[in-house]
């Protein structure tokens, strides 16, 4: 953790702020309009419950009675008098479900007009998976007319374009009717039937329809959002939840009926096939989803490794619902709900204690767990089937898919916030090793720069005496040149030489001879010490002693100091004591007769030096221009 903040903390809190606030607006919204549909549907219902005998009840003279096929597919006329042999069972299922049947059923009802102006009636089965049904209708007078209706018969055979299939009625008031009804459908069996008055069956229907559109417009909204979420901060998980929620709204959309009204009324074959191949692939994406929101690869391994082998089962059940028979994929794929949902909720307890988002999965995954469990007894015939149970999955998957986007923004900011922590953790150990390898550079430079200067200082140098070269010794001389001609100053040079030096070197050798130089090297800069004067080696034996803005006078005296302290010196060799003595060639210019070149300096204190010699060495001899002054 980093204990002190930077100074772009508060705005970056503030932005997460914005952001938290900005990724929870839109399920707070879909929220509230998930409760307003329901409202519609609260009304109808309490409106049919209010009123039980503005139903079939009214029209019904006598009980609903059935008839369970055995073997061979019966007739009218073998129906009737299957009827009038008695049969015919009274209905014990008053919600209309019979669990999955492969034979078909019979259905008897007998209706009369109670006195009901309109004559234009509906008898509706209130579940639009249905496969087949036929209805006979026998008037008064013995006409019998037979209509086809359910999801694998075309849509436009149904007597009003609606999701559930439905047969027009003429029942004037107090005219009685018979209607023979035969259901078949390899999935579930589910024949709950509604006889009303046409004009006040559609005006009940208004609210849930509406329920439906708000319902749709959610799942919309919650796909739209999160998908530019996906492309706004490039996370997979959102788009993982869009794919998710496309497979299930259009499942849910071929449940209720809505699919085969909209997308394929002519083929009703594709749709009933349609369903069986996508209620896997609606499987897979949720357990995909699942996967990536809880990072099982992560925090249960074995778990992740389960889920996998699922989807792969659950893809073989998807290719195969594309060769074997409706009736036993929907067994199977049925079934499969009991397993993946219960997987599911296994991994978000399992990652539970390890990462907090999954408290929302979890919330959002039971409200859709008890859906699906609600739905599937309802096809079995476990459940009977009511409102709050037909509309299970609706209800259901709109609550977990409004907290999934709860959960989702929960992710998110947490995934944010800690990525923050990382990147501040990371400037800031980036800043401390930049400034570690900023310091130990500036050391390496100085080091380095030091090492030039040694390494310059060295090139200047004489390798013997360590007094200057006789390279540097010229650009000494034309930097003192200059500097006296800019400030109107002296300048002397000595050129001097060791007396007999050749003789020391025969007599004593050359490692004597040697130490005879460095000797003079030395007391030359003991005596410039403090001074600015420089000495230089100008070759073999020969030194140069440069003195700016030394006048006559002062230059005379450092030169007989000199003399006299190297005559003192005493050198020791194998014993032996070198005598050792300097002849001194003195120049010296005046302000007004400074030389252009530091040729001509040197020319001059050789000049003297020649003669210094000639007089008899160990002397110091003043050039002729000195003494006069030009």
């Amino acid at each position: 953790m980093i204990d002190q903040q930077t100074p772009t903390a508060p705005n970056d809190r503030q932005y997460r702020t914005r952001s938290a606030f900005d990724a929870r607006l839109l399920p707070a919204i879909a929220a509230l309009l998930l409760v307003l549909s329901a409202l519609p549907i609260a009304t109808a219902y309490s409106r049919q419950l209010a009123t039980p005998t503005a139903g079939h009840d009214t029209a019904l003279i006598e009980p609903l009675r059935l008839l369970h096929e055995r073997g061979a597919r019966l007739t009218l006329d073998e129906a009737r008098s299957e009827l009038a042999e008695g049969r015919f069972e009274r209905n014990d299922h008053p919600a209309g479900n019979y669990g999955f049947r492969p034979e078909g059923m019979w259905f008897h009802l007998r209706l009369r007009n109670p006195g009901i102006e309109d004559p234009n009636w509906l008898l509706m089965v209130n579940y639009p998976l249905i496969d087949y049904l036929e209805v006979y209708i026998i008037t008064a007078d013995g006409n019998v007319s037979h209509r086809r209706s359910g999801d694998r018969v075309a849509f436009a055979e149904r007597a009003i374009p609606m999701r559930e299939p439905n047969f027009a009625l003429s029942l004037p008031p107090g005219e009685v009717v018979e209607v023979f009804l035969r259901a078949e459908s390899q999935s579930s069996m589910q024949v709950p039937l509604v006889v009303a008055p046409a004009a006040d069956f559609l005006a009940d229907r208004i609210p849930g329809n509406q329920a439906l559109g708000m319902y749709y417009g959610v799942l919309a909204a919650l796909g739209l959002y999160n998908l530019i979420l996906h492309l706004s901060v490039r996370d997979r998980i959102f788009l993982w939840y869009v794919v998710y929620l496309v497979s299930f709204g259009i499942l849910v959309a071929v449940l209720n009926g809505l699919a085969f009204q909209y997308l394929w009324p002519a083929f009703p074959d594709f749709g009933n096939r349609f369903l069986i191949v996508s209620i896997p692939l609606a499987l897979m994406a949720m357990l995909q989803f699942s996967r990536r929101f809880l990072e099982t690869d992560r925090h249960a391994p074995r778990l992740h490794r389960l889920i996998n082998w699922t989807m792969l089962a659950l893809l073989a059940e998807s290719i195969a619902a594309l060769f074997l028979s409706y009736r036993t994929c929907v067994l199977v794929e049925t079934a499969s709900v009991f397993i993946v949902t219960p997987l599911v909720l296994l991994a978000a307890f399992r990652v539970l204690p390890r990462y907090r988002p999954a408290r929302y999965f979890l919330l959002a995954w039971s409200t859709l767990l008890i859906s699906l469990i609600v739905y599937s007894a309802v096809s079995f015939g476990y459940l009977p089937k009511q409102p709050l149970t037909e509309y299970s999955v609706q209800i259901g998957s709109a609550l977990e898919m409004v907290l999934l986007s709860f959960a989702l923004a929960y992710r998110f900011n947490l995934l944010k916030a800690e990525n923050e922590r990382i990147q501040s953790d990371a400037r800031e150990q980036l800043e401390s090793r930049v400034r570690a390898r900023t310091y130990e550079l500036d050391a390496t430079l100085k080091r380095l720069e030091d090492a030039n200067r040694r390494l310059e200082d060295f090139s200047r140098r004489d390798g013997l005496t360590n007094v200057y070269n006789r390279r540097h010794l010229d650009h000494l001389l034309q930097q003192a040149l200059t500097d006296a001609h800019d400030h109107a100053h002296p300048l002397a040079l000595m050129l001097l030489d060791v007396d007999h030096f050749k003789q020391i070197n025969d007599r004593h050798g050359h490692l004597a001879g040697d130490d005879c130089l460095r000797a003079v090297a030395r007391c030359c800069r003991e005596m410039l010490s403090g001074s600015e004067g420089t000495v230089a080696r100008y070759g073999g034996e020969e030194f140069v002693v440069l003195l700016p803005s030394t006048g006559l006078d002062a230059a005379q005296r450092l030169a007989e100091a000199l003399r006299e302290r190297i005559e003192r010196l005493l050198i020791n060799v194998d014993g032996r004591t070198i005598p050792l003595t300097i002849s001194i060639g003195l120049h010296c210019a005046a302000a007004n007769a400074l030389p252009l070149s530091g040729k001509d300096l040197i020319a001059a204190a050789d000049e003297a030096l020649y003669r210094a010699k000639q007089d008899g060495r160990n002397r110091v001899q003043l050039c002729a221009a000195s003494a006069t002054g030009s």
